[in-house]
């Protein structure tokens, strides 16, 4: 994309009315500019905020977890500042703007605490993942988040590190088919966070993380949960 596009409501779940908000996983990559940047704000805004959302140098492939309000149609805009890139958008959840019932879950804030480290075995797994293998990891009951039922799902710092080629996460619930979305991409040698929002399995209270190649040591810090 060039300069500016908009994308509506009503997609990936998110209804088509009584939304104030999304959250959504936003990904450039193959961008041509030598540095560049994103913004994604309410369609109807009175003016663009000088605010960026991700920022990105020519050929990186970045991620990150945007908030951002929606226009009065259920819209946002995404402006790109230079060159072309394309622009991947992942719905991870939506507000409600207090007009519609709804059985959704409020937020609860936490100090940062780790619940997965694959270098020194927080959470019980010991040793990087490496390609096509997912590990199945408890929130529910860790880290200051409550046990099930009240725990219905959790946000994150997830981190990769010590990576040995190019390759992205994916989270999701336990219980839950892999998703076609990544939450970290990264290229060898870097190490990469993100913010993740993500459902806990209603079953167990766990997630799945899954690398798609090389290998990869994944740290967790949970900062909230939804119940």
């Amino acid at each position: 994309m060039t300069g500016s596009q908009k994308e509506g409501g009503g997609l990936s779940g998110v209804p088509t009315a009584g939304v104030s908000a999304v959250v959504l996983n936003v990904t450039v990559t193959d961008p041509t500019a030598s540095s560049s940047y994103l913004t994604l704000y309410p369609t109807d805004a009175s003016s663009r905020p000088t605010a960026s959302n991700l920022n990105f140098v020519g050929g990186q492939t970045v991620p990150n977890r945007v908030m951002v309000k929606l226009s009065g149609a259920g819209q946002v805009t995404i402006f790109n500042a230079a060159g072309n890139v394309h622009v991947v958008v992942d719905v991870a959840g939506w507000f409600t703007d207090g007009n519609i019932n709804t059985t959704g879950a409020q937020f609860t804030g936490l100090s940062p605490a780790r619940i997965l480290d694959t270098r020194t075995g927080a959470g019980g797994i010991v040793g990087p993942v490496c390609g096509n293998q997912t590990i199945i990891v408890p929130v529910a009951g860790q880290g200051g988040v409550p046990a099930l039922p009240t725990t219905q799902g959790a946000v994150m710092n997830v981190t990769a590190t010590d990576t040995t080629a190019g390759s992205f996460l994916t989270v999701y619930p336990s219980d839950a088919l892999r998703p076609t979305a990544s939450d970290l991409n990264w290229v060898a040698g870097l190490t990469v966070p993100n913010l993740v929002v993500i459902k806990v399995s209603a079953a167990d209270g766990k997630i799945a993380i899954y690398n798609a190649q090389g290998c990869v040591d994944v740290v967790a810090d949970v900062v909230g949960w939804y119940g």
